[in-house]
């Protein structure tokens, strides 16, 4: 009986595992590692291929390597280059899903003061998320601050783009890192997984507790 307990709790969790909330991120090199930098930065023009997954539409971006500490790892982006940029992607989406979208921000250090990131979802009016400024280059001083929003997608492929507004002086844009994108889970899935783990934390504490006998 406890084994086919045990069996059935273990394939209650696997199923809720399995489910989309648990899914690896939909983004592609959400934290920028994958592509070809060199130095510090270097800076992608519209239609370039350095940064692996991802494609710059207009303007161009700074892809940071050493130049200042990524939130995740060691590369980052910076929204405006030589100019302000509008860096793309698209993934796979369910019609009528809820996703997730979740990146790190921050600003380039170099100049003070507040910074827009501005986050549309297949073109549509987009949301903006400030960062106060950058204070340095060092992980304290860049200040990385974590953000969220969540959609509906509208269709089989969804394209997510982050740029920015004219009050960002070019040059000296928003700071990008650790983008990812996961599915909402729906509520029967997540019953599903609490089901499980009680049942597994059901079955460790009914477990007999092994006792030494000392001659």
């Amino acid at each position: 009986m406890k084994m086919r307990t045990m069996k059935t709790t273990f394939a209650l969790v696997a199923l809720a595992a399995a489910s989309p909330s648990f899914a690896a991120t939909l983004i592609t090199n959400g934290s920028f590692e994958l592509g070809n930098t060199s130095g510090g930065f270097s800076t992608v023009a519209a239609g370039g291929t350095d940064i692996t997954g991802w494609t710059v539409d207009t303007g161009s971006v700074d892809y940071i390597s050493s130049y200042w500490a990524a939130s995740d790892s060691v590369r980052s982006i910076d929204i405006a280059g030589s100019a302000i940029g509008a860096l793309s992607q698209s993934f796979a989406t369910t019609a009528g899903q809820a996703y997730t979208v979740s990146f790190d921000l921050s600003s380039n250090p170099d100049l003070s003061g507040p910074r827009d990131l501005l986050v549309s979802i297949d073109g549509g009016a987009p949301s903006v998320f400030t960062h106060p400024g950058a204070t340095g280059k060092d992980a304290a001083g860049m200040n990385w601050s974590a953000q969220s929003f969540t959609f509906l997608a509208g269709g089989p492929s969804t394209t997510i783009t982050f740029t920015t507004n004219g009050t960002s002086q070019s040059f000296f844009g928003p700071a990008l890192d650790n983008v990812a994108a996961l599915a909402v889970p729906e509520p029967a899935a997540w019953a599903l997984m609490l089901a499980g783990f009680g049942l597994v934390g059901g079955a460790m504490r009914r477990r007999p507790r092994s006792r030494t006998v000392l001659a």
